[in-house]
C-alpha cells in the first residue's frame, strides 16, 4: 500500500487541539502522518450529552495519537445524531473531502462501528477508497490498523458483525416503538408545530398553538396558501425559526424565517391537530428514508388534545383535494403536461438560495416556457431573488454541455488507449515493475532479518546495545525501501496498461452520442445539477466531471511522454 508521509520540523500549538493562540513551536518527529480524528454518536439525548460521548471518544483518539511516534493531529470531525447505516453525514462528508484533497493521510477511529455499521459500504471504504488515496485507517479499540500484514482478513468478519448488530437492534426498537405508540406515547420523531412534548405525551404549545388555528380558519374562509403565508410572514416566524427560538437559541444569519406554501399545506394535512398521532410515515431503505405508502401507517386517535375540530380538518382535506383536481382539469383542457417538456426536473436549483426551479408556463397556450426561484415565489418575494430563465436557455445549455462532455470522453480515450498500447509505454511499465519486485524481495529480506535480530537478542547472543544499534540500522533502510517502493509503483501507475473508463460512463456516452437533442433520459444520465444565476445564465454540474477531468489529464500524460 502506497503510504503518505510528511517531513515535518516543527507544528504550531494553534493548529492542535486546545491550543492557546500562542507562537510557539513543538518540535515532532521528522516523518509523520497527517491523522483525522473521528468521532460519531448514532443520537445525543441528555444522558448521553452529560457523559459527552463524543468527546469521550476524542480524549481516546488524541490521547492515541499522542503517544505514537509516527503521527501529528490534523483534523477532527464528528457526526452527532448520525446513523452508522448511512454514511450521508457532514462531518464525515467533509473528512473524506480533506482526504481526497489531501489534508489528512490518516483516519483514527474509536473502533469499525464508528466509521459505520453498514457491512458494505464500511468494507469498500477501508478495501477499495482509503488505499486508492494512500491513506492509512486505525480503529483503536478494535487493534485494526492498514498497515499490519493480514489484517484484511479480519475486516468482513467485523463488519458483518456490526452490522447484524444493526438489524437486531432495528427490530427490537421497533417492536418497542410499536408498544409505546398503541398506549399513546410520543416516542420520538420532531414535535409538530403547535405542540411540546412533556412526558411523552404532546401537549399545546401557548405561543404557536393560535397561529395554528388561524391557518384552518383562514383556509376555511378562503385564503390561499399562498395569501396565508404573506399573512404569517408578517407577524410570525415560521416554525423551523420558532423552535430555534423556544430552545433559547438565536437565529442564525441567513435562516429565512419567512413562511411558505408548502409549511402552510403541511401543517393543514397534518393528523395531530385533531388529536390523533401517525407513525411509521417513513422507513429506511438502503441507508436512505422514504415515504411509506398510506396503507402501512400507524394512525392511533385520541392520543393528545387537539388544536382544530375533525369537522374543520375534514373539511380543509375535501378542499385542498378539490383545489388539485381543479389544477389538473383546468391544465388538461389545452393537453398540456408539465412533465413532456421539463425534461431537467428537479436537478434545476437556484444558485442564490439552493432551492428547486420551479416549471412555469404563460399564455393561453402555454407559449412562454421558463423556470423560477420557488423561494421567491412562496415566500412574498423576500426570501431570494427573481431568478428567471426559459427552458430552451436550460435545454440548449444542457445538450452543449452533455455533448462536448462525451466528444472529449470519445476522443481522450482514443488518444490514451493508442498511448497504453504503444511499445514505448509497454516498456516502461514493464521496466517500472521489475524494479517494484525487485525492491519488494529486498524489503521482505530485510524485514526478516531484522526480525531474526530480537530472536538473537532474546537468546543472548546479543546485547541490548548492540540489538539497539543493528535495529535502528535495518529500521531505516525498510523506511528507505519502502519509499523507494512506493516511487516505482507510482511511476508505473503512469503507465498502466489497465486503464479503464468507468461502466457507467462509457455505456451513457455510446448510448446517447449520436443523439440531436436532448432527453429526459439523457439528462438523468450525465446531469447532476444546473444552477440558475439571477441575471439568468446557467452552470451545469455533469455526473461524471471528475472522471473527465482525470481522463484528460491522463490523455495530456500520455501525448507528452
Amino acid at each position: 500500500m502506497a503510504r503518505k508521509s510528511k517531513k515535518v520540523d516543527f507544528v504550531n500549538v494553534n493548529d492542535l487541539p486546545g491550543g492557546s493562540g500562542a507562537q510557539a513551536q513543538i518540535p515532532v518527529k521528522a516523518v509523520c502522518y497527517r491523522a483525522g480524528l473521528y468521532a460519531r454518536l448514532s443520537e445525543e439525548t441528555e444522558a448521553n450529552r452529560g457523559r459527552a460521548t463524543v468527546e469521550t471518544q476524542m480524549e481516546l483518539l488524541r490521547k492515541f495519537v499522542a503517544e505514537r511516534e509516527d503521527m501529528v493531529i490534523g483534523k477532527e470531525y464528528a457526526d452527532i445524531s448520525c446513523t452508522g447505516t448511512n454514511f450521508e453525514r457532514p462531518g464525515f462528508e467533509a473528512m473524506v473531502r480533506d482526504m481526497r484533497d489531501g489534508v489528512i493521510d490518516c483516519i483514527v477511529v474509536k473502533d469499525l462501528s464508528r466509521l459505520g455499521r453498514d457491512y458494505v459500504e464500511t468494507g469498500n471504504y477501508i478495501e477499495r477508497v482509503f488505499p486508492f488515496f494512500g491513506v492509512r485507517f486505525i480503529a483503536v479499540t478494535d487493534g485494526y490498523d492498514s498497515e499490519k500484514p493480514g489484517e484484511e482478513l479480519l475486516m468482513p468478519l467485523k463488519n458483518m458483525i456490526n452490522e447484524m448488530y444493526v438489524k437486531d437492534l432495528s427490530k427490537k426498537m421497533k417492536s418497542a416503538y410499536r408498544a409505546m405508540w398503541q398506549k399513546g406515547e410520543y416516542s420520538s420523531g420532531s414535535v409538530p408545530y403547535g405542540y411540546v412534548n412533556e412526558g411523552r405525551r404532546l401537549q399545546p404549545d401557548d405561543g404557536a398553538k393560535e397561529t395554528v388555528q388561524e391557518i384552518f380558519r383562514l383556509f376555511l374562509q378562503g385564503s390561499s396558501l399562498k395569501e396565508i403565508a404573506r399573512i404569517l410572514s408578517a407577524k410570525t416566524v415560521n416554525p423551523k425559526a420558532y423552535k430555534t427560538l423556544r430552545f433559547g437559541h438565536e437565529v442564525p444569519d441567513g435562516m429565512n424565517t419567512e413562511w411558505n406554501c408548502v409549511t402552510v399545506r403541511a401543517i393543514l394535512t397534518n393528523h395531530a391537530y385533531i388529536g390523533a398521532s401517525v407513525h411509521n410515515k417513513n422507513k429506511r431503505v438502503n441507508g436512505k428514508q422514504v415515504r411509506t405508502p398510506k396503507e402501512e401507517w400507524i394512525i392511533v386517535e385520541d392520543t393528545h388534545e387537539p388544536l382544530v375540530s375533525r369537522e374543520d380538518f375534514d373539511m380543509v382535506q375535501e378542499m385542498l383535494a378539490d383545489n388539485v383536481k381543479q389544477f389538473h382539469s383546468t391544465h388538461g383542457k389545452n393537453g398540456f403536461d408539465h412533465s413532456r417538456f421539463n425534461l431537467v426536473g428537479k436537478k434545476i436549483v437556484c444558485a442564490d438560495c439552493g432551492k428547486i426551479m420551479g416549471f412555469r408556463t404563460e399564455g393561453t397556450r402555454h407559449i412562454n416556457k421558463f423556470y423560477r426561484c420557488k423561494t421567491y415565489l412562496d415566500t412574498t418575494k423576500k426570501g431570494c431573488t427573481n431568478h428567471k430563465v426559459s427552458l430552451e436557455t436550460v435545454d440548449r445549455a444542457v445538450f452543449e454541455a452533455v455533448r462536448e462532455h462525451m466528444r472529449l470522453c470519445v476522443d481522450t480515450e482514443d488518444a490514451v488507449r493508442r498511448k497504453n498500447g504503444g511499445a514505448d509505454s509497454v516498456r516502461k511499465y514493464d521496466v517500472y515493475g521489475k524494479e517494484a519486485d525487485r525492491i519488494e524481495r529486498e524489503l521482505q529480506r530485510t524485514t526478516e532479518v531484522k526480525a531474526g535480530i530480537f530472536e538473537d537478542y532474546k537468546d543472548g547472543l546479543i546485547d541490548e546495545e548492540q540489538y539497539t544499534e543493528i535495529s535502528r540500522k535495518y529500521a531505516v533502510k525498510i523506511k528507505e525501501l519502502s519509499a523507494r517502493l512506493d516511487e516505482m509503483l507510482k511511476a508505473q501507475a503512469e503507465y498502466s496498461m489497465e486503464y479503464r473508463v468507468d461502466g457507467g460512463w462509457k455505456a451513457a456516452v455510446e448510448r446517447f452520442q449520436n443523439e440531436r437533442e436532448l432527453t429526459r433520459e439523457m439528462a438523468e444520465a450525465f446531469v447532476d445539477k444546473v444552477l440558475v444565476y439571477e441575471d439568468g445564465s446557467v452552470r451545469v454540474h455533469l455526473k461524471y466531471d471528475k472522471e473527465l477531468k482525470d481522463l484528460l489529464s491522463l490523455g495530456t500524460e500520455r501525448e507528452a511522454v
